[in-house]
């Protein structure tokens, strides 16, 4: 699922680039510019069969407490603008602080139930095929050795 973009300036010809890629940047690390051609290596990306996956993207605990988290804040918000509101006015700012933290209490219930019931595995399982792919092409695996990773011979296969 595509569902975010990565930007880099080119260290060649300066040129800024943007392409989609998934939320955690599980990809190849290797990147083109799409002006000059040259390619250079970006450690945000993640080749997930080398150097595994976010911790993040297996842990629902860590998005349950943001879910109670981010939900206080919104309590919070809401008990003050009752009061504010209630003697005649209220902040905008705290009304948008209120609104935001509910929204992103909700996403962060959305990833963690992806968590629970296996969706994010089974799209692990999509990264780390496509990840074992790549590393059976003997000219990227020499082209990742240079740029210092170390491969496990068990994946060059």
């Amino acid at each position: 699922m595509q569902m975010s973009y990565a930007e880099w300036v080119c260290p060649e010809c300066k040129t800024k680039n943007r392409e989609s890629c998934n939320s955690w940047m599980y990809g190849s690390p290797i990147r083109q510019c799409k002006a000059c051609r040259s390619e250079y290596l970006d450690r945000r990306f993640r080749e997930v069969a080398i150097d595994g996956f976010d911790p993040r993207s297996n842990n629902a605990k860590i998005y349950v407490k943001g879910v109670l988290f981010l939900l206080a804040i919104a309590v919070i918000c809401g008990v003050l603008t009752y009061f504010q509101y209630a003697k005649g006015y209220y902040s905008v700012k705290v009304v948008a602080a209120g609104a935001l933290s509910a929204l992103g209490a909700i996403a962060c219930l959305v990833l963690a139930m992806r968590i629970k019931f296996g969706f994010q595995n089974k799209a692990n399982d999509k990264y780390m095929e496509e990840s074992k792919a790549r590393l059976r092409d003997p000219q990227y695996v020499k082209k990742l050795e240079g740029y210092g990773y170390r491969i496990d011979e068990s994946l060059k296969k």
